[in-house]
């Protein structure tokens, strides 16, 4: 319990001594995620939001009651791959950029809930004011005028529509190379890709992915409008950089595979 306190208060003057430097004018980056002390082979999963974190995080737990010789640990949406010590074993999730886009405006919407229950900022306020829907702020980018403007602040105000996925990997991109992960897991595959992860990491036991909504941390979409074919285009322009990520994951993950 000690060295868990003293572990946080490390972390604590560490963020705190990078944050008077960066002011200062000088550059400085330390990492918030302290070597783990664990016996086991520590795996690091970075919480990309909306991209299936909570089904992910069940299946961890269930792994972590195994007892075997690997322990997941789960990190929250403020660590970037450049925050993780090196070198460590990590894995991420993602999802397709305009269904992440959808989920993240109307899970904010709720603010989280059911799972959590989490108050919007006065930005995001403003946002789900301006938008009621997720189709609205989708066919609003871009237009010229007032409206185009709310609609790109909207963006960059709601958490989970405000960043991209690659965002986890600002100042630590090439990770095919320099820090490639164990697997990745596609929100849309994740039981196939989860089943890699598996056997990569030597593990006997396949976790089940729990599949009611609470645990899922899903959306209920029943009579919400529909992205309109604007939209869409438009979520495809934002989320360029997304759609490239993606694609890039894809590839590597065939040339793990061999194909």
């Amino acid at each position: 319990m000690a060295a868990a306190v003293v572990g946080m208060r490390l972390a604590e003057l560490s963020n705190k001594l990078a944050r008077i430097t960066n002011r200062a004018g000088f550059e400085v980056s330390l990492r918030r995620v302290l070597r783990s002390t664990q016996r086991r082979r520590v795996v690091y999963f970075l919480h990309i939001g909306k991209a299936a974190g909570s089904q992910v995080k069940q299946m961890m737990a269930q792994v972590n009651r195994q007892g075997g010789n690997v322990h997941m640990k789960a990190q929250s949406h403020d660590v970037t791959l450049a925050d993780l010590p090196e070198p460590s074993d990590y894995f991420f999730s993602i999802r397709d950029p305009i269904s992440r886009f959808r989920s993240g405006f109307y899970s904010r919407k709720r603010r989280g809930r059911p799972l959590n229950d989490i108050a919007w900022t006065p930005h995001e306020e403003t946002a789900f004011a301006n938008f009621e829907h997720a189709a609205d702020l989708a066919e609003a980018l871009f237009a010229p005028g007032e409206q185009g403007l709310k609609a790109a602040s909207a963006m960059k105000s709601i958490r989970h529509t405000a960043q991209d996925q690659i965002d986890w990997f600002a100042l630590a991109g090439d990770i095919f190379t320099v820090r490639p992960p164990v697997w990745v897991l596609r929100q849309e595959h994740l039981e196939a890709d989860l089943k890699v992860l598996i056997e990569r990491l030597g593990l006997d036991f396949t976790p089940e992915p729990r599949r009611d909504t609470k645990g899922a941390h899903a959306n209920d979409y029943s009579g919400i409008p529909e992205l309109t074919e604007t939209g869409i285009a438009n979520l495809k322009l934002w989320y360029a950089q997304d759609f490239a990520f993606y694609e890039a994951v894809e590839t590597w993950m065939a040339l793990e595979r061999g194909e």
